[in-house]
């Protein structure tokens, strides 16, 4: 084997046990795995939490993108984040029509 294919290979063996590790903390908070859209709406939520550092986010706040850095459509995104909130990962704040989320 040549020095880049040693290191492709070790990259390749820590991304594995990366998703073994994410997987089995997905099944202790008992949520399953999560889609791509859900991943990428997530890690935008968590992104801006970080920003603010505030106990709530606001969703017209953030510019929701996807892994490749393209916009999230509006119905993929309303429905990725009902979806998140039936799995308990964030909380829907104030009325049905509110902008406001929270991550639990």
């Amino acid at each position: 084997m040549f020095a880049g294919e040693l290191i492709l290979k070790s990259k390749i063996d820590k991304l594995g046990k990366l998703i073994e590790i994410f997987d089995e903390m997905s099944k202790d908070l008992k949520f399953g795995r999560l889609s791509n859209s859900e991943k990428d709406v997530l890690l935008n939520i968590s992104r801006q939490y970080s920003l603010k550092k505030q106990s709530e986010i606001n969703i017209k706040e953030i510019n929701f993108v996807d892994y490749d850095g393209k916009p999230i459509a509006k119905s993929t995104l309303y429905k990725v984040l009902k979806n998140l909130c039936d799995k308990n990962l964030i909380s829907h704040l104030g009325s049905v029509r509110s902008s406001r989320y929270k991550i639990n």
